[in-house]
């Protein structure tokens, strides 16, 4: 095949089977032909050859036969002979004409005394017939047809063996070569014929393989890819479960580090309640006791800090029962209100007041709503310092909706921060990733966010775009 085909489109086109078969053709049908046609001229001299022989060897055989039967003597010589002709034309058909021809010895004329040709008896033969030896020349008709045309003499032999020979006439044979061009055709046939066979079934047994080969690879690729899938998914569980030990030795080191922490505070809270009880409430003991208040009231968010530790590390001990969202986002930002009076944001509310109640552990929802609404602070101010208190809003809204044939409650949250790159957006649920600055962050709370969320079959969506804003979506089952 040709570079220009095997870089067309059509062929490039073509899948790997089409190709083979294609080139397979390309390649098979013009060999046989070569082979053919180089067999049929080595074939066709040969096969010719042989029937030039054929009219010598007939020749021959009637001429000795004229002469060793005397048939030239008979009175009815020329029956005899036409006779004999007859017979062998009836065993050799390719032999188109059969006849002899005499000297007559009275005139001297050459006449064809026995033909299988019917002639004009008055004809006369021509004198270049009598030959002397035996001659083969090849001829064609005026149709185009070839043939052989081979002149044996008739020789009477001397009495002495050295004395001259008479020649009393001459045979003429003529054999068609009709047969060589029907036998070549016969070969041209069956060899076209076994070329296309072949072919086929060469095409028939490579296409069964090739099929086999194509399926047991396209198998392996997909085992292959299987594999490969299997393989990541092995590694995203090992990092999971990395991701969950970090968080269990975290668990315990809270634990631990609030458990140490409650005894001091404990004891220091007791001698505080003793230095108040002896310290007078009048005249100079009320500066006192005033400093005493400020230290309690210390030592009591301190306190409170611990046990959000303990709560945090505990399995909450609360049953899921009725709430409503609404007013557990009023609540969240009550609690946060100090730090939204302070940063100067502006509070938008979108609330569905016919929102009903979802069952939930209403610590579990308060504990994502704060945690939410402080990321968005968090984000808030880190672009109030970059370019002031312009433009600070934080928008909290509610709604129920219908979305893949079940009801969600949903709960939105938008605030015009500093946002989050389009490459991190992927990765914030994840453990241990913060987009934070050193210090500020642990990477923990959105995932333990997206982990109390699905414990009730729902989901946590996040979008943002880079210095604008951020919306962060949680639904629940309705």
């Amino acid at each position: 095949m040709s570079d220009s085909s095997a870089s067309s489109p059509l062929y490039r086109r073509l899948d790997l089977q089409a190709k083979i078969i294609l080139t397979l053709v390309a390649v098979i049908v013009p060999t046989f032909l070569v082979v053919t046609l180089a067999e049929n001229e080595l074939t066709k001299p040969i096969l010719e050859d042989d029937l030039r022989q054929v009219g010598i060897n007939t020749g021959k055989t009637l001429a000795t036969e004229i002469v060793s039967s005397r048939l030239l003597q008979q009175f009815n010589a020329g029956q005899l002979i036409e006779r004999r002709i007859q017979e062998i034309l009836y065993t050799q058909p390719s032999i188109q004409r059969l006849e002899v021809v005499v000297r007559d010895p009275v005139t001297g004329a050459i006449k064809v005394i026995a033909t299988n040709i019917e002639e004009d008896p008055t004809a006369v033969a021509p004198a270049e017939l009598l030959t002397d030896t035996v001659t083969g020349e090849y001829q064609t008709d005026e149709l185009g047809a070839p043939s052989w045309e081979v002149r044996v003499p008739i020789e009477q032999k001397a009495r002495d063996p050295r004395g001259p020979r008479r020649l009393l006439g001459a045979v003429r044979v003529q054999v068609s070569l009709g047969v060589v061009q029907r036998v070549l055709r016969a070969v041209w046939r069956t060899t076209v014929s076994a070329a296309i066979f072949s072919v086929v079934m060469l095409i028939l047994g490579l296409s069964y393989f090739l099929r086999k080969t194509i399926t047991n690879d396209r198998k392996l690729r997909e085992a292959e890819t299987h594999n490969l899938e299997l393989t990541e998914q092995l590694h995203e569980v090992q990092r999971q479960l990395m991701n969950t030990e970090k968080l269990a030795v975290m668990g315990q080191l809270t634990a631990s580090f609030a458990h140490e922490i409650g005894t001091p505070l404990n004891a220091v809270g007791g001698h505080v309640q003793l230095l108040s009880e002896e310290i007078p409430a009048t005249g100079a003991g009320v500066e006192a006791q005033s400093r005493l208040e400020i230290i309690r009231g210390q030592l009591s968010k301190i306190e409170s800090i611990v046990k959000g530790f303990l709560q945090s590390t505990a399995k909450p001990t609360s049953q899921r029962q009725l709430v409503d969202l609404n007013q557990l986002a009023e609540r969240t930002l009550g609690i946060v209100h100090p730090r939204i009076e302070s940063l100067g944001v502006r509070v938008e509310r979108s609330l569905d007041r016919n929102l009903g109640p979802v069952r939930v552990v209403p610590l579990d929802i308060e504990q994502v709503l704060l945690n939410l609404i402080n990321n968005s602070l968090d984000s808030l101010r880190s672009k109030q310092n970059k370019r002031g208190r312009e433009g600070l809003r934080l928008e909290i809204g509610s709604r129920r909706l219908q979305e893949g044939g079940r009801e969600w409650a949903e709960i939105t949250i938008h605030d015009t921060g500093e946002g989050i790159r389009k490459a991190d957006l992927p990765n914030v649920l994840k453990p241990f990733f913060t987009t934070k600055g050193p210090g500020e962050g642990t990477g923990l709370g959105l995932t333990i966010c997206q982990q109390l969320v699905r414990k009730y079959e729902g989901e946590l969506r996040i979008d943002s775009k880079e210095g604008s804003w951020t919306e962060v979506t949680m639904r629940i089952p309705y």
